[in-house]
């Protein structure tokens, strides 16, 4: 629990650093049904959902539906930070690109068939969002993130039910 949050913390400050560069950050997202997306960044090469994970100095492989850290159980964070996506996309009315943010990593390695998931390893995570090609104008950035604070912007957008 302690790694996540330093995890977390540690991603956090980054896209922080961001804010100079007309990016806004929205941290806590309460998505009903999934729990709390750990951070929203927003800025001019889009949105982007981040969910943050503690490396713990160990190999982390990043599959298609898993992510594995060491020799611990894999988890279904792939999986979890798309639906989290696609439901901030609805409540944000915009494209939401799914991110796993891997702290403290001593090697990260991501399948070739993970093209949907960008995969950001700390401290080079917010350059590489940075060199995304443009495609939000400063009044959509802003427009966005005001609406992306709003609370209830995330509680009128209940989950889709799965068959």
């Amino acid at each position: 629990m302690r790694q996540d949050l330093q995890a977390r913390q540690r991603t956090g400050v980054e896209l922080e650093a961001l804010e100079a560069a007309d990016w806004r950050a929205v941290h806590d997202v309460p998505l009903p049904g999934l729990g709390l997306l750990d951070h929203l960044l927003i800025g001019p090469p889009g949105v982007f959902a981040i969910r943050s994970v503690p490396g713990r100095r160990q190999r982390v492989q990043a599959g298609d539906l898993l992510l594995t850290v060491g020799r611990a159980e894999p988890s279904p964070d792939p999986r979890w930070i798309r639906r989290a996506a696609a439901r901030a996309a609805r409540a944000l009315s915009a494209p939401v690109v799914p991110v796993l943010a891997v702290a403290d990593a001593s090697r990260v390695e991501v399948a070739p068939s993970l093209r949907d998931v960008r995969v950001l390893q700390p401290p080079t995570a917010a350059a590489d969002l940075a060199a995304a090609p443009v495609t939000l104008k400063l009044p959509d950035v802003e427009a966005l993130f005001t609406t992306a604070r709003t609370r209830t912007t995330w509680h009128l957008h209940p989950p889709t039910p799965t068959p």
